[in-house]
């Protein structure tokens, strides 16, 4: 059986709120965000969707993203940040500032902090694309969407490291299948998170 190929586009800033509500639904139950955005799926779904407005923002500016298309409707998103500007400056922070506190609960803006600066601190030092976040329509999944768009991810920076970090052990897996493997794994908010690197080649 083949498999249908689907068109990968560069996203625009038009793009934003479809690929943000993309991200929301599909990782609306990753164990991490459970844990920052609380145990109710639609508040927390709601909270996922005005973070990922920021983020992918962030990423639109700083790096690239794409987005697998059918028929003109968006069914899947992911980012990637070149080497060395996937950490955020001084002035990143600031612009990211607005989105960070009204994302999220007093309470849950300290857990999100505690998730970010501990993702942040085991990011390596050598230059790297980071990559995520990787995101395809529910009823999408499993239909190759997020494999056509890794092999766009990686065809794009041949021959160079890549990062990226997941909180489901089923992803670890599907990115090993990539060359990947895993550099670290920290606990976040008492909850399992994978490292992730695949060395460059040459």
């Amino acid at each position: 059986m083949t498999t249908k190929r689907y068109a990968i586009y560069c996203l625009g800033r038009s793009d934003l709120l479809a690929a943000a509500e993309i991200c929301a639904r599909a990782m609306n139950n990753n164990p991490i965000h459970i844990q920052v955005f609380g145990a109710s799926p639609a508040l927390r779904e709601r909270r996922l969707r005005r973070l990922f407005r920021g983020l992918l923002a962030y990423v639109h500016h700083k790096g690239d993203l794409y987005g697998a298309m059918v028929d003109g409707d968006l069914i899947g998103v992911l980012g990637m940040l070149p080497p060395k500007k996937c950490k955020p400056s001084p002035g990143d922070w600031l612009r990211l500032m607005p989105t960070l506190l009204t994302s999220n609960s007093p309470v849950g803006t300290f857990r999100l902090a505690i998730w970010l600066s501990t993702w942040a601190r085991i990011d390596p030092l050598a230059p790297h694309w980071h990559l995520g976040p990787l995101a395809v329509k529910p009823s999408w999944q499993h239909r190759s969407v997020g494999t056509q768009l890794m092999e766009h991810a990686l065809n794009k920076g041949s021959g160079e490291s890549f990062y990226l970090e997941t909180d489901k052990l089923i992803n670890v897996g599907f990115y090993e299948g990539f060359g990947f493997s895993v550099l670290a794994t920290p606990s976040v908010l008492a909850t399992s998170s994978w490292a992730m690197m695949r060395p460059a080649t040459e």
